[in-house]
């Protein structure tokens, strides 16, 4: 069984990915969410339909989980297992990519605080690599689309904790590239152009960090009304006092 959340909501059984429609693929997206816990035939209807449920919710709930036991029917024994007023989806260790995900960012962190830097950061890119698109594709819902929102947030941080691992290995000009891009993507994400900023310095680009510092300033007063938050404030002045540390590379074998 392999079961994937990060893109398309996907299940394989024996090799075979199998073919899902829209409910199913929201359905078996909750049920993942929430593997191994019993997920309530009321929780279900509210996060499939929200406030619009359908006719005789919990008949419609009832043929949903039979479709997809349908699907699942190559599947081990009570892999998905009716419980008093709901049902629990039994997922084991290393069938979920987001738990793969979880599990080799914990690595890259234990790796970059021992200050082995270089496995660090192949255990961030194997974790990244997991990732096929925005989470939960092909799910609708409210409480599945902020469900969803949440991972992107997830995938983002794990992203700017890499590029930090790149500029603690000395590696600025690399996380400037990615960096660069990433600020494209979020013109108003104050980290990561911190971060950039960071970089640049570091890098020698004086005048590029400060660049980077006024172009998120313009896009945040004109985008939303408001100044850059204080440490970035902070930041751009140790840029132009040259005192932010030049953090020499770290790294240790192994």
């Amino acid at each position: 069984m392999e079961y994937r959340v990060l893109g398309v909501v996907e299940v394989s059984v024996g090799g075979r990915w199998l073919s899902l429609n829209g409910k199913q693929r929201s359905l078996l997206a909750l049920l993942l969410l929430r593997a191994n816990e019993r997920v309530s035939v009321s929780g279900i209807v509210e996060a499939l339909w929200g406030d619009r449920p359908p006719a005789s919710p919990a008949t419609r709930v009832r043929t949903l989980v039979s479709e997809l036991r349908t699907k699942l029917r190559y599947a081990p024994p009570n892999t998905l297992v009716t419980r008093p007023a709901g049902y629990t989806l039994r997922v084991t260790d290393g069938q979920l990519d987001l738990d793969r995900f979880s599990s080799l960012v914990e690595q890259a962190r234990r790796s970059s605080a021992a200050l082995r830097l270089d496995r660090a950061i192949s255990e961030y890119d194997a974790a990244m690599g997991l990732w096929r698109g925005a989470a939960l594709g092909g799910v609708s819902g409210g409480l599945l689309e902020a469900e969803a929102a949440g991972l992107g947030e997830l995938r983002l941080r794990t992203f700017e904790e890499r590029c930090e691992v790149l500029m603690a290995s000395g590696r600025h000009s690399d996380a400037i590239l990615q960096l660069g891009s990433l600020a494209a993507e979020c013109p108003l994400r104050e980290q990561v152009h911190a971060l950039l900023m960071t970089a640049y310095y570091r890098a020698g680009y004086r005048r590029e960090a400060l660049d980077v510092y006024q172009t998120l300033r313009e896009n945040l007063v004109s985008e939303l009304g408001l100044e850059p938050m204080q440490s970035l404030r902070t930041l751009q002045q140790r840029i132009l006092t040259g005192s932010l540390d030049p953090q020499p590379p770290r790294n240790r074998a192994g």
